[in-house]
């Protein structure tokens, strides 16, 4: 049980607009519509693939601790050369945000352009590990099978690639 009653389901809303995360955030719906604003903004536009974004917030799900986060898909084990660096980039930032070296962002202008690494580590910070952390921090509870293909649906029909 979340550690904080979600506002109940809105019988014209959809699975995402439901979803326990945008519930238990509803409580404040200015903080929920700022939220999804800038979700929307850093996962859905942009240079970076959604698949890429998406590989970097499954992985990041299981390092945050977050199990409704890591419910809505298992990290991918066919990533491709920049994926995987991604997501071990991401990783690394999970693990240590103050540890991460030069030496990492040397290895990651060989495959990303300097815009992309804003937006990479934008996406990062902002959605992967902060959605990620509220739901840790409110032990939100790992979601059904309904809301994870409905997130999944809604990746497919904004995926660029």
């Amino acid at each position: 049980m979340p550690r904080i009653d979600p506002v109940p389901i809105d019988p014209d809303g959809n699975p995402v607009t439901n979803s326990v995360l945008a519930r238990v955030l509803a409580r404040r719906p200015a903080i929920l519509q700022s939220y999804a604003r800038l979700d929307n903004a850093v996962r859905f536009h942009g240079l970076l693939a959604l698949e890429l974004k998406e590989a970097v917030r499954r992985a990041t799900a299981g390092e945050i601790g977050c199990a409704y986060c890591a419910s809505l898909g298992a990290p991918r084990t066919d990533l491709d050369a920049r994926e995987a660096l991604a997501v071990a980039f991401a990783e690394a930032v999970a693990r240590d945000p103050a540890g991460i070296t030069d030496g990492q962002f040397e290895v990651l202008r060989e495959e990303f352009s300097e815009d992309e690494i804003v937006e990479l580590v934008a996406f990062i910070c902002l959605v992967a590990i902060s959605g990620q952390m509220f739901g840790a921090v409110m032990r939100l509870e790992a979601t059904g099978p309904e809301e994870a293909a409905a997130y999944q649906d809604v990746l497919a029909g904004r995926s660029r690639h």
